[in-house]
């Protein structure tokens, strides 16, 4: 069977070889931010860079929970694991916002913007594509992996929001004063809803499962 058949074909593999691609990129932005955050002097670039290394960590997680032989039960407690590792990263995700909003505003290069640009735009399209897909089936590992990507996209919004008004908007600061605050409350607030309703759901079908077995 060939490559292309099998991608139609085989979810499973699909799903590893576009997560092993997510690695590549993922590990790839990541020493990216960090090396602007260096140019740059930029705290917030560097809190990003690891930040990514954190998702690189649960992408490999997940990678891992990928097998044939894997029961529903533990492919749902997967998926649990990842919101509260979502829950977790929330915290570091505030503290980036915070450092955001009182850091001063460097004039970056404008292949840094296009670099940011390109990377958030094309991972927010894949991850709102999959993530409905995938959300409306009930495969547990697979969800965990698009709503990861889902959210890192959403976080890279605030970084391009940010770069590009401080390099194209660096003369207006009531529009950075204004919309920042609402961007970084609006991805807060979808990170934690994600994350409580990935564990809501997984407590509910676990509970569904016992009670299964249960009357059996």
């Amino acid at each position: 069977m060939s490559i292309i058949e099998r991608l139609i074909t085989d979810t499973r593999f699909r799903i590893k070889l576009f997560l092993s691609i997510s690695f590549c990129f993922n590990i790839l932005y990541s020493v990216f931010l960090l090396a602007v955050s260096f140019v740059y002097s930029s705290k917030w670039f560097f809190v990003m860079s690891v930040y990514y290394g954190l998702l690189f960590v649960a992408r490999i997680f997940v990678f891992v929970q990928i097998k044939p032989q894997k029961g529903t039960r533990l492919e749902i407690k997967t998926m649990r694991s990842c919101g509260y590792f979502l829950l977790l990263i929330n915290v570091t995700v505030a503290t980036m916002m915070f450092v955001l909003m009182r850091s001063s505003n460097a004039k970056y290069n404008q292949i840094v913007v296009i670099a940011l640009a390109t990377y958030t735009f094309c991972s927010l399209t894949t991850a709102i594509i999959n993530s409905v897909k995938y959300l409306k089936r009930k495969r547990y590992v697979y969800s965990s992996a698009k709503l990861i990507s889902l959210t890192s996209a959403s976080v890279s919004m605030v970084t391009l929001t940010n770069t590009m008004l401080a390099t194209f908007g660096e003369e207006n600061e009531l529009l950075r004063i204004i919309i920042l605050p609402i961007l970084c409350s609006v991805v807060c607030a979808f990170i934690i809803v994600s994350a409580v309703l990935m564990i809501r759901k997984a407590d509910i079908d676990i509970r569904k499962l016992k009670n299964g077995k249960e009357r059996k």
